[in-house]
C-alpha cells in the first residue's frame, strides 16, 4: 500500500437500508464484484435488502465509496432468555485504504450504541467466515467466543446454533457447524487468504479455522459469535493501554495471527475487512 492511499482521508457514517442511494448500491457492488466469484447484482441486491443499513467509508476528496460493511440487528431467544445481536454481512475495503481505521471505529461505536440501548439484555457480535482472516478477527478482539481453539464452548455454541437456525435453517449443518449454500455460493477469488503450512504453524487460530472448516475453499462459512459483556469491557480497559506500551514503547509486543499473516502474504490480494487488511485497525482493540 502506498503511504499517500493509507493517509487519504475518508468519512465514515452509518446509513439504514432505506437511505442507500442507487448510485450507493452500484459503487458497493463494483467493490464486491472484483473480489469475489460467483457472484451477481441480483445476488447482492437480495442480500442488501435484509441489513437494517449499511457502514460507509467514503473518500473525502470526491465521495467515493471505497468500502462498507452491511449490519443487521435483531433479537433471538435461547433457554428461553432474550439474546440481541448485531450480524455484520459483506464487509470490504478497497486494497488502497486497508489499514485505515475509519470503518472499525465507526463498527465500534455501533456496537457500543446498541450495547446502550439494552443494557442488561446480553449482546452478541454475530459473523460467519469462509475466510481464516475473518476468524482472526474475532480471536483478536474478543475474549469470550465461539468456536475457540481452548474449548469452554458449551454456551455459545448454543447461541451460534440459534442465530444460524433463524438467518440460515436451509443451510446450516448442525453436527459440524458449517454453513454450505451449495457450489454455486459465492466465494473468495482463488488467490484471496490462502492458508498455507507457515501460517498453520505459525498461528494455532488458523490452524483451528482449517480444522473446523475444512472446506473452506469452496465457500462453507464457520458461524462464530464475540461476546460484548462487560467483563470484555474491563478486561479491556487495562489491556488496550498496555498494549500500546508493549508496541510503541517496549517493543515487546508479540505478533497476532493477524499480524503474522500479513508479514507472510505482502502482496496478496484480499477483499476487506473481514477478509484481509484492514485486520490491524481492530487487532488494536484487545492485547495479545
Amino acid at each position: 500500500m502506498s503511504s499517500s492511499a493509507k493517509k487519504e482521508k475518508v468519512s465514515t457514517y452509518f446509513r439504514p437500508i432505506k437511505a442507500v442511494t442507487v448510485s450507493n448500491i452500484k459503487q458497493m457492488y463494483d467493490i464486491y464484484a472484483s473480489y469475489y466469484e460467483n457472484t451477481s447484482l441480483d445476488i447482492f441486491l437480495d442480500d442488501l435488502s435484509k441489513k437494517s443499513g449499511v457502514i460507509l467509508v467514503s473518500r473525502k476528496a470526491d465521495d467515493k465509496i471505497v468500502g462498507f460493511s452491511t449490519q443487521t440487528f435483531f433479537d433471538i431467544k435461547v433457554d428461553g432468555k432474550r439474546v440481541r445481536g448485531i450480524f455484520s454481512g459483506d464487509t470490504i475495503i478497497e486494497q488502497a485504504y486497508w489499514g485505515n481505521n475509519a470503518l472499525a471505529n465507526t463498527f465500534y461505536r455501533r456496537l457500543i450504541i446498541e450495547r446502550i440501548k439494552r443494557p442488561f439484555t446480553p449482546f452478541y457480535w454475530f459473523l460467519i467466515s469462509k475466510g481464516y482472516k475473518t476468524y482472526l478477527l474475532l480471536t483478536n478482539n474478543f475474549y469470550n467466543y465461539y468456536p475457540n481453539v481452548n474449548g469452554k464452548d458449551e454456551k455459545y455454541r448454543r447461541i451460534t446454533e440459534q442465530y444460524c437456525e433463524q438467518l440460515f435453517p436451509e443451510y446450516f449443518d448442525k453436527d459440524k457447524m458449517l454453513l454450505d449454500f451449495g457450489q454455486s455460493y459465492v466465494r473468495l477469488k482463488g488467490d484471496v487468504a490462502q492458508i498455507t503450512p507457515e501460517l498453520k504453524a505459525t498461528s494455532k487460530h488458523i490452524a483451528f479455522f482449517e480444522k473446523v472448516n475444512p472446506s473452506w475453499r469452496r465457500g462453507t462459512e464457520v458461524p462464530c459469535i464475540g461476546a460484548c459483556d462487560y467483563e470484555s469491557l474491563f478486561r479491556s480497559i487495562v489491556d488496550v493501554p498496555w498494549k500500546w506500551i508493549k508496541k510503541h514503547m517496549l517493543g515487546t509486543h508479540k505478533p497476532a495471527g493477524l499480524d503474522v499473516a500479513g508479514q507472510g502474504a505482502g502482496q496478496q490480494r484480499s477483499q476487506s475487512w473481514s477478509d484481509a487488511g484492514a485486520g490491524d485497525a481492530l487487532e488494536q482493540t484487545k492485547a495479545s
